[in-house]
Parts: C-alpha cells; structure tokens; sequence
C-alpha cells in the first residue's frame, strides 16, 4: 500500500467550491467532493474531521451507487472506500460531504488528507456540462436523510437524495452546491436580514466559522474561472415567504427590498457567470413569492438586456411528497429533478455557450 496527498494526485476531479493546497482538500459545502477512477484491489482515505454538536457525514459512491452512509469519526481517521475489486478494471469512486456547512459551529471541518492503495489511480473523464444550485434547506437535503424524526440534527440531511444531486445524475452534469437551512434572498425563516446567500456568493464559504477551514481559504474570493457554468439555479423565497409571516417587516417595504435584492444577485451571478441560462427555481413548498421573484425578473431583464434568465415554478410537495419536517420527501425530489433537468433540456441550456 502506498499513500498518496490529495495534492499529489494528478488524475481527480474536484467537486464543487472547496480548499486545496498540501494540507489536504477541505470540503465546505453539501455534495462538494472528489471524484476519481483507482484501478485496485483496496483504497482507503484518511480524513482529518471536527464538530462539537453537529456531527460530520460522509458518503461513498462507487459506480453512480451510495455503498457508504457514515458519521465521520473526531480527528485523523482511516476509512476503508472499496477492498477486493479486479485490480485490472477500474472503479469510479466518488467521496463526498454529506452534511452542509453548519454556520453555528465554531468547531466544524472535514479536510481529505490522502488515500492509500494497491493501484494507480486512472484519468478522470471531465464533466461536458456543469451546474451551481443556491438554496435553502430544501436544496441541502432536509427532510432526506432520515425521514421519521423531527429533530434538526445532521442525519436528517441528506447530499445524494436530493433534487440537485438527482438533476446532475438526470443530465451527467458536474455539479455544485450553496445552500444553508433556514437562509434567504432577503431574510432568513426567523427574520433573520443577516442570513441571506447573496452576501456570500462571491467568497469559496464565507459561511463558515470554523478557524481551521478559514485557514484552509472558506473565506477567500471564489475562483469563477473553473468549470465555467452551464446553468445556475436559483431556489430561493421559502424562507423570505417565512420572514414575512413573523408580522416583524411592513409588507410593501419588504417586498420591495426582496426584489431589490433579487435584481441585484442577479447582476451578481451574471457578473461571474458570462455565458450560463441562470434559472429560478421556485415553490416547492409554496408559490407566495412567485409574483415577486417574477416581477424582479422582469426588470432585471428589462434593465440589463439580459435574456438567458428564466423563472420556472417547480411542483409543490403537498400530501405524500410532503415528509419529516413538512419537507419534500426522496421520492418528491426526484420528482423535482425529473421537472428541473427537462426543463434544461427544453430551454437547451448546455448547448448555447
């Protein structure tokens, strides 16, 4: 068995917004990751890890299938990815962080640090397609995970059952995530104006608190010139629309202020992404602020000449879609994916950059 610094290895792909330099690679957001094809009989990866009450998962997918759920163990720790394959055909491995980025924990990290193995590790075919989804807790997961408890804890997340995983899947896109539970365009679920993806779209995780991932560059400017983007979807209002029913904001000024916001992350994301069909995404769990994120479109559009934006009203998870939490349930994301990626497919979005 040889060991092998994530840094040194030339053949990878690196999925989604995260760290990288000889410490090892630090992965911020839910679905971000690594990708690779280890021609082996065994690979292991070791993993340097940190929560205080939230607790870090993880997930192992070997050949397009979750072969690994697991909680990640506090400090330098060794986990077994695949042991006894052919070591003449190669297996796809992808390892990715389940959990999203808890911005309430000062203590929170999860850094690959290398990989052991018998073998070689093998060309990794790039992605023709890419997509970057911004959201809330719907496109983190919740409600995903495990799906008969009530507790807002890390199991009841989950990266792979969700709609932004499934969409990819749908379309063989190369993908990555931002989204915090509970935040919003304008104001969080609780009012909350300081909790809102906008301000931090710009920096790798500017979310995060933990001293160890600031270090590692969560608080750097984003690199916008990786993978360019093909689409960038915005799931965005769920959480405004809960803001707004505290009765804490006078209506009128705070729609306004929310379509303020909206036409100006707009400029925001097309400032970064020249070529993308930038789509909104929107009403999963309601349509209350479909007017609105219309109306903020409109004149976004209207002002900028900007025609590759669209708003797109997804399925509302009512009944049997609707799970723990009043969450959409795996079932319901998948349809949601199924409505997202056709939807992509119709407007051709990965055909016109």
């Amino acid at each position: 068995m040889q060991t092998y610094r994530v840094d040194e290895i030339e053949n990878k792909l690196i999925l989604g917004r995260n760290g990288l330099n000889e410490q090892g690679l630090a992965l911020f957001w839910s679905g971000s990751g690594i990708e690779l094809n280890v021609k082996a009989r065994s690979l292991y990866v070791n993993i340097d890890c940190a929560y205080d009450d939230m607790e870090l998962m993880m997930d192992i997918i070997i050949e397009g299938e979750r072969t690994q759920k697991l909680v990640l163990d506090r400090g330098l720790k060794k986990y077994l990815v695949f042991n006894g394959m052919i070591p003449e055909k190669p297996v796809n491995v992808r390892i990715i962080r389940d959990t999203q980025c808890m911005t309430e924990e000062k203590n929170h990290h999860m850094i690959i640090k290398s990989f052991e193995t018998d073998g070689s590790f093998e060309p990794v075919e790039e992605y023709g397609y890419n997509i970057e989804f911004i959201g809330d807790s719907l496109t983190s997961g919740e409600g995903c995970g495990l799906t008969k408890r009530v507790e807002w804890i890390p199991v009841i997340f989950d990266a792979t059952e969700n709609y932004s995983y499934k969409t990819a899947k749908i379309l063989n896109a190369g993908y990555q995530v931002i989204s915090e539970s509970g935040w919003g365009l304008y104001a969080s679920w609780d009012a909350n104006l300081n909790n809102v993806l906008p301000d931090y779209y710009e920096k790798t995780c500017g979310t995060s608190k933990d001293s160890v991932s600031i270090a590692m560059g969560a608080h750097e400017e984003w690199d916008f010139a990786g993978p360019e983007m093909d689409a960038v979807i915005v799931n965005l209002g769920t959480n405004d629309n809960g803001a707004l029913k505290t009765g804490k904001f006078e209506r009128e000024a705070f729609i306004e202020a929310f379509k303020d916001k909206g036409r100006e992350f707009l400029k925001t994301i097309r400032k970064h992404n020249n070529s993308c069909m930038i789509v909104w995404a929107y009403g999963m769990l309601g349509n209350d602020m479909e007017p609105y994120i219309k109306e903020l479109i409109g004149s976004y559009k209207a002002e900028s000449g900007d025609t590759r934006v669209e708003y797109l009203r997804l399925p509302e998870c009512i009944g049997d879609d609707l799970g723990v939490r009043a969450h959409p349930t795996p079932a319901a994301h998948e349809k949601i994916a199924r409505c997202l990626a056709e939807h992509l497919q119709s407007l051709q979005a990965f055909m016109l950059r």
